[in-house]
């Protein structure tokens, strides 16, 4: 049993479906001269849930409201052995309403370990970007997949059919760097039977 007790939660969200794509956002500034692919999500505030955090996040960076998918498994991950094989947990909601997170990540800094959690869920709309992120992608599995292998323009990204909404002008020949939850995620998604994201 795994649960807030083995670790103190700081950030949480959500990897979002959107008609069989995957919503991520990319980020304010660059890294390393690339255009950095992150997940929706951000700090956990007050007494918020793990979940009740994601909900608000994906809300403030994209408008829109998610329903929780509740996950076959919870995968752990340890943010400094993020190349080995991950555990699958069994985790304790912290409310019988809630979902568990699909993906944990545990932090070990100054002897104590914080967690950030990442969530499975579905929307429906358009995802509208806030002033919070720089844009919105909505990757199928293949795009995720193929970000997390070989360097890709946000321009090669767009002329494949890409979808995307942009916040302001972007230097398009930029690469897409894709940031861990990405990676986590394309890993995880290999390792299962094939499936569609909806």
């Amino acid at each position: 049993m795994f649960d807030t007790h083995n670790g103190k939660i700081n950030t949480a969200g959500a990897y979002v479906c959107i008609n069989g794509r995957y919503l991520f956002a990319i980020g304010i500034k660059l890294h390393n001269g690339h255009i950095p692919v992150v997940r929706i999500g951000g700090h956990q505030e007050g007494n918020e849930t793990g979940w009740q955090c994601a909900f608000r996040e994906v809300f403030e960076e994209t408008s829109l409201q998610i329903e929780p998918r509740f996950p076959h498994s919870t995968y752990l991950y340890d943010w400094d052995h993020l190349e080995a094989e991950p555990s699958r947990i069994h985790w304790q909601p912290e409310s019988k309403h809630e979902p568990a997170p699909f993906l944990v990540v545990t932090y070990h800094r100054d002897a104590r370990t914080t967690l950030s959690l990442m969530y499975f869920a579905d929307a429906e709309g358009i995802p509208v970007p806030s002033s919070e992120v720089k844009g919105l992608l909505l990757l199928t599995e293949t795009e995720i997949h193929r970000l997390c292998q070989e360097p890709l323009t946000l321009q090669e990204f767009l002329r494949n059919d890409g979808k995307a909404m942009l916040n302001g002008n972007f230097d398009k020949s930029l690469v897409l760097e894709p940031f861990a939850q990405l990676r986590l995620l394309s890993s995880i998604l290999r390792s299962q039977p094939k499936r569609n994201a909806a």
